[in-house]
């Protein structure tokens, strides 16, 4: 289940209000997404995915030069902490990052919302 701390990663990744009318994560459902998810996934990739929240939440803001935890951050920082974790020079952290972003846009694009903003479903 999507928590507090969660929350903040994830609103900080894919906003509400989203630009060209798209909906932000949990405008688009993703806690629904979530619980299939942790109880679908393999338990590597489940670990994997709450290991990337937590580095997310605690080690970003470090990458920026900020103390955490994320959610003391303005939004911009936010961003900026998550987008540094892409570009660190260490290699797991790299790939935390990149396990949050693809889980993320797994349940953020199998969404009717999303799909239709994006003119992938027609119907």
């Amino acid at each position: 289940m999507t928590d507090s701390r969660d929350r903040v990663v994830l609103e900080a990744l894919l906003p509400p209000g989203g630009p060209e009318g798209l909906p932000g994560a949990f405008e688009a459902g993703f806690e629904a997404f979530e619980k299939g998810f942790a109880a679908d996934a393999p338990l590597p990739m489940r670990l994997g995915w709450r290991a990337a929240l937590l580095a997310a939440y605690w080690i970003s803001p470090l990458l920026i030069g900020r103390l955490p935890p994320l959610v003391r951050l303005s939004p911009e920082e936010r961003e900026d902490a998550l987008c540094a974790m892409g570009k660190s020079r260490v290699y797991l952290i790299r790939q935390v990052s990149l396990l949050l972003k693809a889980v993320t846009s797994f349940g953020y694009g199998g969404t009717k919302e999303v799909r239709r903003a994006v003119g992938y479903d027609a119907h």
